[in-house]
């Protein structure tokens, strides 16, 4: 559908100037021949507009974008269909299709005339786009009559969204680790009410039935410990990604894009992350894992991703936010810690955000806490320099080991294919001990 205005050219308004001009002075003059001259000067863009419209000059719009779905750094090319359903050939087109707000100016296009149901089609290309959502459109057409004396306008409705994907890496050969709480074998895990070790035990949780608690090992571990009779096994996955603009850094403005090079995540340490998230949260889905994502840090909600494609369609829009800290997480990630898998993206961190972290990994169970932990610095000089080891990202990664995560650190440039399999592979991981205290010093 579209909306449309039809109005005489400037050559038809000096053409209807000049014959009313060339009719009055021939009445007042009283010469035949100048009337004359004018009466023809008049009725010429009269007749057009008379011929146009009667003629009813329709043009159609279809409109496509290839690909519809893109991958961070893709170019798009969009398709704009013309068609001519009148029974009169066109004169010249001038279409205008209307960019992204993300993008700067219009596309601008002429076109020569159409013959009568005739069809034409015109492309344009979006290079490189970033992460994110885009509408293309309305587009709007401006033509004329053979002899251009009228003008007619056309502005159309439909839009084209477009939505711009993290880049998923492949993985191969690995898989996140299961929890001591949570398996993938079917059904449930039946425990007996007598001879429970550890293993069959959870930290008490208010409104749980106090016959349940387990003396012997709440002596042990220092924590009121209940039985569990029935447990799940579904191998839940729990995504954090750290969405706080203050974890970040962004060098995208004053970086030099070199030749080639489209890749935001070499620019930003959130643009990894997402990354990260993307490919981690596909692999789980494709391999039919049961997989939740955390990426609001404002009002944190377990959001399950059940296909590919919802995964992609929301984290091509997630952004960063103004928290300073994790604190939102408080409540949330020990339940996590104990019910799935949680694996991490994490900032820059502050003491208060690690010493939260610290503390959500479940005693009496191996690891099922997992981080990537982004050594933010090394974004503000690009994947050229030389790395140099970062004292406070050293020192957080060693306090979250000695607290039962297992942590990889990754530099601006690191593949993030690569650091995903190095983080899931099935390998132990040491770290020496070091004092919250002592990491607070170092800010």
């Amino acid at each position: 559908m579209a909306s449309g205005r039809t109005g005489f050219t400037t050559r038809a308004s000096c053409l209807l100037a000049a014959g009313a001009t060339a009719l009055a002075c021939g009445f007042l003059l009283d010469i035949v021949d100048l009337a004359r001259a004018g009466v023809l000067a008049l009725a010429v863009p009269l007749l057009s507009a008379l011929l146009v419209l009667r003629s009813r000059v329709r043009i159609a719009n279809r409109r496509r974008a290839e690909p519809h779905r893109a991958v961070s750094g893709d170019s798009v090319v969009m398709h704009l269909t013309i068609s001519n359903r009148s029974l009169l050939p066109t004169g010249s087109l001038m279409l205008e299709d209307q960019l992204p707000n993300q993008m700067r100016g219009n596309a601008r296009f002429v076109l020569d005339g159409l013959f009568s149901r005739e069809s034409r089609t015109v492309s344009y290309r979006m290079p490189h786009l970033p992460r994110g959502r885009y509408r293309a459109g309305p587009l709007h057409i401006r033509l004329t009559d053979p002899f251009h004396l009228i003008d007619v306008r056309r502005s159309f409705t439909a839009t084209s969204e477009i939505t711009v994907a993290p880049i998923v890496e492949r993985l191969r050969g690995v898989e996140p680790p299961r929890s001591m709480d949570v398996g993938d074998n079917a059904g449930s895990h039946s425990i007996g009410a007598r001879g429970a070790d550890d293993a069959s035990t959870r930290e008490y949780r208010t409104g749980d039935d106090l016959r349940k608690i387990h003396w012997r090992s709440s002596a042990r571990t220092g924590a009121l410990m209940v039985r569990q009779e029935e447990r799940p096994w579904q191998g839940q996955i729990t995504l954090l990604l750290d969405s706080r603009a203050a974890a970040h850094v962004d060098a995208s403005d004053g970086a030099v894009r070199r030749d080639g090079d489209h890749d935001e995540r070499t620019r930003s340490s959130f643009e990894w992350a997402v990354s990260a998230a993307a490919t981690v949260a596909t692999y789980g889905v494709v391999n039919s894992r049961e997989v939740g994502l955390i990426s609001d840090l404002t009002s944190p909600v377990r959001l399950p991703m059940i296909t590919p494609a919802q995964v992609a369609d929301h984290l091509a829009v997630v952004r960063t936010n103004a928290r300073a800290t994790l604190s939102t997480l408080e409540d949330l990630l020990p339940v996590l810690a104990r019910e799935s898998t949680l694996i991490a993206m994490l900032g820059d961190l502050d003491t208060h955000s690690l010493r939260l972290l610290a503390a959500v990994h479940p005693r009496g169970t191996s690891t099922s806490a997992l981080t990537l932990l982004l050594d933010t610095a090394t974004w503000i000089d690009g994947p050229d320099t030389e790395p140099v080891a970062n004292t406070r990202v050293q020192n957080a990664a060693r306090v979250l080991r000695a607290a039962g995560w297992r942590v990889h650190i990754v530099r601006c440039g690191d593949n993030v294919g690569a650091a995903c399999e190095t983080l899931l592979a099935p390998h132990g991981v040491s770290g020496g001990v070091l004092g919250l205290t002592e990491y607070a010093g170092l800010r």
